[in-house]
């Protein structure tokens, strides 16, 4: 297939992919939520350091470490996993950080950078999506590094924009909380999100 139809055709379904709900949209929409604004970008763009890491795996023919490596990449999935608990306990546990209630201790944007880029560097969909769906848009009869380059700017650019969507339509809902009674059950709401998406994380690891 001709390299501009394969660029097209990757659009077209990584649209698709970063628009159903995952661990990723749903760990971005959490924190809009929860109104820690800064926090959202920093998780959008920790996501997307995941991602970039992933496409240079893929460009340096490194994706087989993970098969020929498991016990490495099933410590990054716990490491992801323990730490997106740990934020949906902490969201549970201290809904102060609302601005309902004042947000002078909102999740800040080196957290969520931090907790969205072990979520996504250990996350499975991101592991099927660049192992098996990935390969197939790659011409092997022309250079690899800019199909490559050109896959990762389409890729990104459209998960910025999907994750943006959820986070700030999420965050819109979250303004209209005006009391802390409303603060607290957003709080608990987002950290629900978090231990869940944690919790099937975790499950999957064991299936």
């Amino acid at each position: 297939m001709h390299p501009d139809s394969l660029l097209l055709a990757f659009f077209v379904t990584d649209l698709v992919a970063c628009f159903l709900p995952g661990p990723a949209v749903l760990a971005v929409a959490s924190l809009g939520l929860s109104g820690a604004l800064r926090g959202m970008w920093g998780a959008i763009a920790g996501i997307n350091i995941s991602n970039m890491i992933w496409y240079a795996m893929v460009s340096l023919g490194l994706i087989a470490l993970v098969s020929t490596m498991p016990g490495l990449f099933t410590v990054l999935r716990w490491v992801g996993t323990l730490y997106l608990f740990w934020l949906g306990v902490q969201t549970w546990r201290h809904p102060s950080h609302l601005r309902v209630a004042g947000a002078q201790g909102a999740t800040g944007f080196a957290r969520g950078l931090a907790g969205a880029a072990a979520v996504q560097i250990s996350n499975p969909k991101a592991l099927v999506f660049f192992t098996v769906f990935l390969p197939p848009f790659i011409n092997l009869h022309h250079p690899i590094l800019p199909q490559i380059v050109r896959l990762a700017t389409i890729g990104i650019a459209i998960e910025v924009v999907a994750l943006a969507f959820y986070g700030l339509l999420a965050y819109r809902l979250g303004q209209l909380a005006v009391t802390p009674a409303a603060g607290r059950r957003i709080g608990r709401t987002s950290g629900s999100i978090l231990m869940a998406i944690a919790a099937a994380m975790a499950l999957s690891q064991w299936i």
